[in-house]
């Protein structure tokens, strides 16, 4: 066994109870008993089943409520008991579009049919033509059509139709009047005309330009409405309370009978002979490898009931066939979810609805990780029905199915469409299911405070939630299952993070359905709780969109991708996010746009990756424009590649539970807080899920070699992690040597945490603090001494990733030192050894990815540029660097090539001649690479600096920007100029916005820098050509003085969450530092001094007697081998102006 298991239940006993009614809302649970033994963790003895309290570990996910209405009804409000109404049949009713104006009811023979004016016409059982279809008909603005309430959900209203168009009323039952009785409304394109298997996609055109064509249409005048309000079943969807064994039932012990009952976390009034839909706990969920399985609920008394077991309640149905799928239910880890698609109002398209396109359910995919992929061209000629509620008409639909609906591609023909409504307030669209559709289920467009609550959406092509064009705002999408989502025109595969554009063209009306997912959330301004994707590309999208996408709407001013999130909390996803790499499952990401130069909004544009452009990446403001931030509350993930990821510039992540993952937890770029996240890498039924291929990126959830369980980004980070939960990612859990005896090699570049050593240089961006472990499910304590615990991927040739990347464990417990700690690359050598005292560092030898770490004590941490000017203007770093290497090298790569080394005060090695190259170790001194970034400890007060040395010499311009620092912290900087340097061939200034400020010589030498409070002097060490100077996150005010930045005037203001900070860097118009050195240059580039310095790192200037102890603090020798016995003189003040190492 690989892992810790989760519960697997076996029946050996079924002991039913007597025979009873199906259950209702209400009605006092059975009593059940039956023999349940175990096969978890070998432990015997009875098990109870799953209750919701126990579903997950931090259960996130609430249950649905009832609604409001349960328990109210008045009869006074049911239309179908209200006074003055005249039958469809009703010989003596003339109707206006009748011939001649002849009595009598209309023929079904697809002629046009007008309701007569300010009547209120009744359908009951048997009023309607048993065969043939009605054409459109018509309501006027003071008629109604209503339907009446057979009582029996088995006896259905048959309506036949073309259409039906609404200006008046079109209702069945009210909100405090639940139809109980069976509805159908079927919907077609024209008359049907014989031929077999004929499909009405040749109404395309038609459909676009007439939306009563194959539709519900509620127009946009006032006093038209459209309520439907059908039996409340209750809940629409809930989760399984134990597994279901299907294949693998001789596998897990579990006999075959549990195939056809199903124990539910809650329950359910749900029919007899009713359609339901258990959904897949495999990882990849396509038409082409599809295990969500729809049944039939068994008929007779005791086909559905509420049953007791050890006091607590659950749901029993059962089926009238067996499924033959496993379905996975683990104690504190996931259910699949069980949803009820029959309701006893049915809209459906007719038979000619479905797209005749159809085959292959997939197609091969070379390249890029993946085998076997939805293909394009396919399943683009559905033409179901559509239902659209515009404008000023109201809209009420609750507890109605709809089947076979939407047009594929055809702009507005949803199966469910709320357009431009100014009535959301009181509208709402609830307890409904929406199966097999084909374009769509529940569409929000341009629609205000509309409530989206307890449906089912499952086998939708293109996005199933779906805000329309981003405008839309304080909607409610809550407790709703979308399950099975197809994307349209084959999907966007994404190995990396970047992707090209996919546009606009006949075979894709929106190239976001290119990535079509459960959940379309273009604008976060709104209520989004409670809900569950399974499947999907994504399970929840957020895209960026920098302009409404609608042509009307694009230049209102609405920015929706920086608007702010009302509430989004409780929702998980599952089986989604298959197509890529770095994609999550709840996805902050994605762009659709119109290019600004395509001013008449001609061709639609998408790009599923992370984009550069500031106009696509989202920037959350709240309503008067200052920074805000995009927040997503507790949610839970499994079965996917990576749980979440999230390109915008700022998030807050608090809550997160990710279970089985292929290639990450979580993925979320720049500022972020992620905050109460639960790791449990693998579960019970990772071992259950097969790979759906061979192929590097669909068969990483079997191989521990393969993933990770938080991985960071190179730079431009700002890291908040607070009150991680950590369980089962040990080596057992991924089934490595020499934790599992016979297991694979473990030739992995990944571990639990895995920081990137490729990119840029990275800044001081990660802290964390509050971590857990489940030491139980790791293998004990010694987890944190593991190799897999941490590790970097990416080539080991750049310098600044191998030798300054950081991790600040506030309070030690990532690390179990339980005393905050910093964390760097132990081939650093001594730049991240903080302390030489005993027990003060230790180095982590046995990582992927060696790390020393020390304790924090009251250092800090800093991180800034220095480029040696001038500065570049163009290239694929950003314009980051220097251009000096150019004239050197014009190949040369600024990350792997060497620009010189970097120490602290004290130490003795020789930079020009230990020059380490990564991976190399470095001893005494760092090598830098003419990446401009530097990060290191620091804690300058009373002694120590940072000794910057260049291979070519001394720099004639060396300009420091982009400064990320602690406010008031002391920081020193040196560097060797030229024999014979004075002061007068010495400028420092620094500027800010273009304005100057000179600095001044220090007359009290090194320690008159430390203390100048706005850190404006420097001090030439003349007798060993040292200059020092000192670093602040300056600002050049606009009347000339200088001194701290004022950080909320500027806008860099530090991140703050949980206790822990990472501070903000100075922009480079904000701030930079210049040092000015008048020299005879260098002939190779002009800005180096031709005469090199002697390499001489400055002493740490300690008292007589005293030696360095650490980069920051002087003391007794004994303390350095402990063996002190005691100390009764305090440490002295340091010199003023310590001698340079010879």
């Amino acid at each position: 066994m690989r892992l810790s298991r989760s519960l697997l239940v076996a029946i050996t006993t079924i002991c039913l109870p007597t025979a009873s009614k199906s259950w209702n809302i209400g009605d006092t649970p059975t009593e059940y008993t039956t023999d349940w033994f175990s096969v978890y963790a070998g432990k015997n003895g009875a098990e109870a089943l799953i209750p919701r309290e126990r579903g997950s570990i931090q259960n996130f996910q609430p249950a649905m409520p009832l609604p409001d209405d349960y328990g109210v009804y008045d009869a006074s409000s049911c239309p179908h008991l209200g006074s003055n109404l005249v039958e469809w049949n009703d010989p003596t009713l003339i109707w206006p579009s009748s011939p001649d104006n002849l009595a009598g009811p209309p023929s079904a023979d697809g002629s046009s049919i007008e309701l007569p004016p300010n009547t209120h016409v009744i359908i009951k059982m048997g009023s309607l033509s048993p065969s043939g279809v009605y054409g459109t008909i018509t309501i006027p603005p003071t008629s109604a059509l209503i339907f009446d309430d057979t009582g029996d959900e088995s006896s259905a209203i048959t309506l036949q139709t073309l259409g039906i168009d609404v200006d008046g009323a079109l209702l069945a039952g009210s909100q405090t009047c639940r139809i109980t009785g069976g509805i159908e409304i079927t919907l077609h394109g024209e008359i049907d005309n014989g031929a077999v298997g004929f499909s009405e996609r040749h109404l395309a055109d038609a459909a676009g330009s007439n939306m009563a064509l194959k539709g519900i249409v509620v127009n946009d005048v006032p006093g038209a409405r459209w309520d439907f309000h059908g039996k409340l079943y209750h809940p629409t969807w809930t989760r399984l309370a134990a597994p279901v064994p299907g294949s693998l039932a001789s596998t897990l012990n579990i006999p075959n009978a549990r195939d056809s009952m199903l124990f539910l976390q809650d329950c359910v009034n749900w029919p007899q002979g009713g359609k339901i839909v258990v959904t897949t706990s495999h990882a990849k969920d396509t038409r082409g490898y599809n295990f969500n399985e729809e049944a039939i609920i068994a008929a007779g008394a005791d086909a559905v009931q509420c049953v007791s077991v050890n006091g607590e309640t659950f749901g029993l149905v059962h089926l009238a066939s067996p499924l033959q799928h496993y379905h996975h239910a683990g104690e504190r880890e996931y259910q699949c979810e069980v949803g009820l698609l029959s309701r006893n109002i049915l809209i459906q398209g007719n038979e000619k609805s479905p797209p005749t396109d159809v085959y292959p359910l997939e197609c091969e995919y070379s390249g890029n990780g993946w085998d076997m992929v939805p293909c394009e061209n396919t399943f683009l000629t559905g033409f179901g029905g559509h239902t659209i509620i515009i404008g000023q008409a109201e809209g009420r639909l609750r507890g109605i199915e709809f089947f076979r609906m939407g047009m594929t591609n055809i702009l507005g023909r949803y199966p469910v469409h709320f357009h431009r409504s100014i009535t959301g307030q009181v509208g709402e669209v609830s307890d409904c299911s929406v199966h097999e559709s084909y374009f769509r289920a529940f569409t929000v467009h341009d629609t205000f405070d509309l409530k989206v609550s307890r449906n089912t959406a499952f086998d939708i092509s293109g996005h199933a939630y779906y805000l329309e064009s981003g405008v839309e705002e304080r909607n409610t999408l809550e407790y709703n299952l979308a399950a099975f989502v197809h994307v349209i025109d084959g999907a966007l595969v994404m190995p990396s993070a970047t992707t090209s554009n996919s546009m606009q063209s006949d075979s894709i009306l929106v190239p976001a359905d290119h990535s079509a997912s459960g959940f379309y959330i273009s604008n976060v301004h709104n209520y989004v709780v409670g809900n569950a994707a399974s499947g999907g590309w994504a399970g929840i999208q957020f895209p960026v969109l920098p302009e409404p996408a609608d042509k009307l709407l694009r230049y209102n001013g609405v920015v929706p991708k920086d608007r702010t999130s009302l509430l989004i909390t409780g929702n998980s996803v599952h089986s989604s996010g298959w197509f890529g790499a770095n994609q999550g499952a709840v996805y902050a990401g994605g762009a659709l746009f119109w290019d600004e130069s395509d001013v008449e909004s001609l061709t639609l544009k998408y790009n599923g990756g992370r984009v550069g452009q500031i106009r696509k990446t989202r920037n959350t403001k709240d309503d008067e424009g200052n920074i805000a931030w995009f927040q997503v509350n507790n949610t839970t993930v499994w079965l996917v590649q990576v749980g979440a990821t999230g390109w915008g510039k700022r998030s807050e992540y608090k809550g997160f539970e990710v279970h089985d993952f292929a290639q990450k937890a979580i993925f979320v770029l720049f500022a972020t807080w992620m905050d109460n996240v639960v790791i449990n890498c693998r579960t019970s039924n990772a071992e259950l899920v097969p790979d759906p291929s061979s192929a590097s990126n669909e068969k990483t959830l079997n191989d521990g070699r393969q993933w990770s369980g938080f991985q960071t980004y190179d730079h431009l980070m700002k890291h908040i992690l607070t009150n991680w939960k950590i369980s089962n990612c040990g080596g057992v859990a991924r089934g490595l040597q020499p934790w599992v005896l016979n297991g694979r090699e473990d030739t992995g570049d990944v571990g639990l945490f895995t920081v990137p050593v490729n990119g840029f240089a990275p800044e001081v961006q990660l802290i964390s603090s509050g971590t857990q472990y489940n030491w139980d499910t790791l293998g004990g304590t010694d987890f944190v001494n593991e190799s897999i615990f941490f590790a970097a991927s990416g080539s080991d040739q750049f310098y600044s990733m191998q030798y300054m990347s950081n991790w600040e464990d506030a309070d030690g417990s990532m690390t179990n030192r339980n005393v905050g700690t910093v964390m760097g690359p132990a081939r650093a050598g001594r730049w991240w050894q903080l302390d030489d005292r005993p027990g003060k560092c230790e180095v982590r030898s046995g990582w992927k990815f060696p790390q020393r770490l020390c304790d924090k004590d009251d250092r800090k941490l800093a991180s800034m540029f220095h480029i040696v000017m001038p500065q570049k203007t163009t290239g694929s770093d950003g314009a980051q660097g220097s251009a000096v290497l150019g004239l050197i090298d014009p190949a040369a790569n600024p990350r792997r090539t060497r620009q010189g080394s970097l120490t602290h005060f004290g130490l003795t090695g020789n930079g020009a001649v230990d020059a380490c190259t990564p991976p190399e170790p470095c001893d005494e001194t760092v090598s830098r690479s003419w990446d401009p970034d530097v990060t290191g400890p620091f804690n300058h007060a009373q002694y120590g600096g940072w000794y910057f040395s260049f291979d070519d010499g001394t720099p004639v311009h060396l300009n420091i920007q982009r400064v990320q620092i602690p406010d008031d912290a002391v920081m020193i900087q040196a560097m060797s100029v030229p024999p014979g340097t004075t002061q007068g061939d010495v400028r420092i200034y620094a500027t800010s916005r273009g304005r100057q400020y000179d600095f001044t010589v220090a007359d009290g030498g090194l320690a008159e820098v430390r203390a100048s409070t706005t850190g404006d002097t420097y001090w030439l060490d003349t007798a060993n050509d040292i200059l020092y100077w000192r670093v602040i996150a300056g600002y050049v005010e606009n009347d000339g003085t200088y001194g701290w930045i004022n950080r909320a005037a500027q806008n860099v203001e530090s991140f703050s969450r949980g206790g822990l900070t990472v501070w903000d860097t100075t922009g480079q118009n904000l701030f930079q530092l210049n040092i000015i050195i008048n020299c005879v240059v260098d002939d190779v580039t002009g800005h180096f001094c031709q005469s090199r310095p002697a390499f001489q790192v400055p002493e740490m200037g300690c008292p007589e007697g005293e030696v360095m102890i650490a980069i920051d603090n002087c003391g007794q020798p004994c303390e350095l081998d402990g063996s002190c016995v005691s100390s009764s003189n305090p440490t002295s003040s340091p010199t003023a102006s310590p001698t340079a190492s010879p």
